[in-house]
């Protein structure tokens, strides 16, 4: 996998901004991971493995971060009644205006 230096410039830059201390780390066999700098650990809790570059590290762990929001933006458990109420009052609101 060749990742050029801009993609890799602007992928570094969206993990950075969610994880600030995030920074690649290498394993005993050698091969590369991003550690989030909080001992979270997160490469093993989404099962990402070591790679062979830097650049494909980055690029799994953007990824892999990426489809995490969208599957906590749209689960089920987070669309609650509540939120629901809150934002039809929303609607309804602006539409009286």
């Amino acid at each position: 996998m060749e990742i050029d230096k801009a993609k890799f410039k602007r992928l570094k830059k969206k993990i950075t901004n969610k994880y600030p201390k995030a920074k690649t780390m290498v394993n005993s066999e050698g091969l590369y991971y991003v550690h989030d700098g909080e001992d979270n650990f997160l490469t093993t809790e989404y099962m990402i493995p070591a790679q062979k570059t830097v650049a494909a590290a980055w690029f799994w762990f953007g990824d892999t971060m990426k489809v995490n929001q969208n599957i906590e933006r749209t689960h089920p458990n987070r669309m609650d009644l509540k939120s629901f109420e809150a934002k039809f009052a929303r609607i309804s609101k602006r539409n009286k205006k």
